[in-house]
């Protein structure tokens, strides 16, 4: 069971979310996939954007809810639920980005005012079971409020 302290402070560790995880409905859904995307890098090298965007066509990803962490003397905690779709079905990809203030978000902002960073090298992601692309839209946008919900995290 999540601590509802924690919640509020955003220090639900990456071990807790899949320890939750495999006690729920998505305990066969979930998977940590890697970002191709360096921690000390600014934005993806050449190619390496796209081997990360088709490593979730190969996962049979359409959209898909994740999660996205923060690190914090080597630990990584959950910040952000969001839900996005692979090339499957959106021309340009996922909308997963690791960008920093001054951009607009409250992530960014409590990344920024905590002096923390973003894991950048990898997501968490939840499958949704249905496997049509509009079935699988609302079933990721449900996904995304049951992890906001559980576990007290800002959206994307």
């Amino acid at each position: 069971m999540v601590n509802e302290k924690e919640k509020g402070m955003y220090k639900i560790s990456k071990e807790e979310i899949i320890r939750e995880l495999k006690d729920s409905e998505y305990r066969n859904d979930y998977q940590i996939y890697k970002t191709k995307l360096g921690q000390d890098e600014d934005g993806w090298k050449y190619g390496k954007h796209h081997e990360f965007e088709m490593s979730l066509v190969d996962g049979g990803l359409n959209y898909f809810a994740y999660i996205k962490f923060y690190l914090d003397n080597g630990q990584k905690y959950a910040l952000v639920a969001g839900k996005t779709g692979s090339y499957n079905v959106n021309g340009s990809g996922s909308d997963v980005r690791f960008r920093i203030y001054p951009y607009e978000g409250a992530a960014k902002e409590w990344l920024r005012d905590n002096n923390k960073e973003w894991c950048q090298t990898e997501i968490l992601v939840i499958k949704p079971k249905k496997e049509d692309k509009k079935g699988s839209e609302e079933e990721a946008r449900e996904i995304e409020r049951y992890l906001v919900n559980t576990f007290g995290l800002l959206e994307s």
